[in-house]
């Protein structure tokens, strides 16, 4: 165990801000400055962090540190006012909000039955910008969120950095810096049930699953991870051929005229064409084989930290928990299927990144998830410093 000490100041008078909020992003380990500007983390684990200092009306700071066990860091942060924190603040009613919010809410806090239990009790210090042109959705808040998530007992303070949402891909990426505090249950009864809900979150999720990739128990933990590619799919001709099917199958309609453009091709109609674009542009190709753990993760030389570091995809399956009736009925216009493993993807977007024993990666730009993880929103996340209890 560590601890970090230190003061904030206002970065202009240098006087000290009391009560600045001071914390580990995504944990629960956080406190309040005392009057004079000075605060102290104490009993903090060893490892990376990412120290987040807030005040209301100032320009939030974040800093890396590094901890060793029985150290103490010392900090002196000087947070600066925002620019508009003095500026005249005009009212201007915005007639898509509510739509905005709801699209929003199901892809920041998910469509689960916890999400179901989650609200944002400040909803009202958000803002969004629709793009048109480029078909997407950004939003931003002008304090911390404060999100109630019922079904597992916690409050989040969420300092939301980034939320886009892009309709043409089908992305969805948002940053931020989450602070939870347990809230008090009403009962044993609730802190059991809050406990179960904790636990069920927890199996299967992308922390379970980085936290034993960093272990090297991913088989025993219940994870089947194989390499996947992705590969043009061959039953699919040419996009430029597709195209060029499409229009002389209109033209030809016009004069109902029927050709065959290739010796063995079945047909050259208007339909034949307009299913072969409906095809994937690609497929997948799963690999059989077990990965080598040495082809997934490795030491840093320079740092010491573990390297996650692979090519193509990694197809992940969770063998102990079945997908929920929300995750299937997301498709409305695809027919209904038998739950099977929870089944995510894993891609880097850079040739490495960072994994901690948390089950964290540390860049949230370095990579991209789909699948199931991707259908997890934020009623399924779990501070850092959870550690599950079998029952």
């Amino acid at each position: 165990m560590g601890s970090i000490i230190g003061t904030v100041v206002d970065a202009n008078t240098k006087q000290p801000l009391g009560f600045a909020t001071v914390f580990i992003a995504q944990t629960t380990y956080g406190t309040n400055a005392a009057e004079n500007g000075t605060f102290k983390l104490a009993a903090l684990p060893a490892g990376s962090h990412e120290l987040v200092v807030s005040f209301l009306g100032y320009e939030s700071v974040s800093h890396a540190v590094t901890l060793q066990p029985g150290q103490q860091l010392s900090f002196r942060f000087e947070l600066s006012p925002k620019a508009n924190a003095l500026q005249e603040v005009v009212v201007r009613v915005d007639p898509d909000w509510k739509g905005n919010y709801e699209t929003f809410f199901q892809n920041f806090i998910g469509r689960s039955p916890n999400a179901a239990a989650t609200e944002i009790v400040n909803a009202n210090a958000l803002h969004f910008k629709f793009d048109a042109q480029e078909s997407t959705l950004t939003a931003e808040a002008d304090e911390e969120l404060v999100i109630e998530n019922k079904a597992l007992g916690y409050r989040l303070y969420f300092g939301l950095k980034a939320f886009e949402m892009s309709f043409k891909d089908k992305r969805v990426f948002h940053a931020g810096y989450p602070r939870f505090v347990e809230m008090k249950p009403r009962s044993k009864a609730q802190q059991k049930r809050w406990a179960a809900a904790r636990l069920k979150a927890y199996r299967g999720s992308m922390m379970h699953f980085g936290r034993a990739l960093y272990a090297q128990n991913l088989e025993a933990e219940g994870f089947n991870v194989r390499k996947l590619r992705r590969i043009p799919n061959p039953n699919r001709p040419p996009e430029q051929e597709i195209q060029a099917g499409i229009r002389r199958a209109r033209a030809q309609s016009k004069g109902m005229v029927v050709t065959y453009v290739k010796p063995g091709r079945p047909e050259d109609s208007l339909s034949y064409w307009l299913r072969m674009s409906r095809l994937d542009k690609q497929v997948a190709q799963l690999f059989t084989g077990a990965i080598p753990y040495d082809q997934l993760i490795r030491k840093d030389t320079s740092t010491g930290q573990t390297r996650l570091q692979f090519t193509d995809f990694l197809n992940v399956v969770y063998t102990k928990e079945r997908e929920e009736a929300g995750f299937l009925s997301q498709n409305t216009f695809g027919a209904r299927r038998t739950p099977t493993w929870q089944t995510s993807l894993l891609t880097l977007l850079e040739p490495y990144t960072f994994l901690e024993p948390t089950g964290m990666i540390l860049n949230p730009y370095s990579h991209l998830i789909e699948g199931y993880w991707g259908w997890e929103k934020l009623a399924e996340m779990l501070p850092l410093d959870y550690t599950p209890t079998a029952k």
